[in-house]
């Protein structure tokens, strides 16, 4: 089942943040410290007060959280240069590992993408490491195309 996050699920939210990070310490050591999250348990709770995040979790049968979505509203003013527009980020989804590839990602995009058309947002827009290969194809499956890409040139 999908739903919005509530305060409850805060320490499944934090233990699976660590998942994440470990994620992204493998794909850049350079960038990300092993070990460490996001976002603490105490933080999550902050998010859930937010009301410019939108966190959905997916539970099994237990109300165990096998997965969530956090999402940030995202306001860009128009200035005359730049066209005003109203996107939701999205900050993280995140898989438990032993819940991946059951199609969980699959029905947390949905249902951000369904919440984005509700609340009328004109994109839904997020970043993903090019070296991480399965979140790369996961968003690609997923309809995401590339709108920018951002370079980099390492000073030893």
């Amino acid at each position: 089942m999908i739903r919005r996050a509530e305060p409850k699920d805060a320490p499944r939210i934090s233990a699976l943040l660590k998942q994440v990070l470990e994620v992204h310490a493998a794909v850049r050591p350079d960038m990300y410290r092993s070990g460490t999250q996001k976002y603490s348990e105490a933080d999550v709770l902050k998010l859930l007060e937010d009301p410019n995040c939108v966190l959905f979790v997916e539970t099994d049968e237990n109300d165990r959280v096998r997965g969530y979505a956090i999402s940030f509203v995202q306001e860009i003013q128009d200035d005359g240069i730049i066209v005003g527009r109203r996107e939701l980020y999205i900050d993280d989804i995140c898989v438990d590992e032993c819940a991946r590839r059951t199609g969980v990602g699959q029905r947390l995009f949905a249902c951000v993408k369904a919440y984005a058309k509700e609340a009328g947002f004109d994109w839904i827009t997020l970043n993903v490491w090019n070296d991480n290969k399965t979140a790369l194809a996961f968003y690609k499956r997923m309809g995401l195309t590339e709108r920018k890409t951002i370079l980099e040139y390492r000073i030893d």
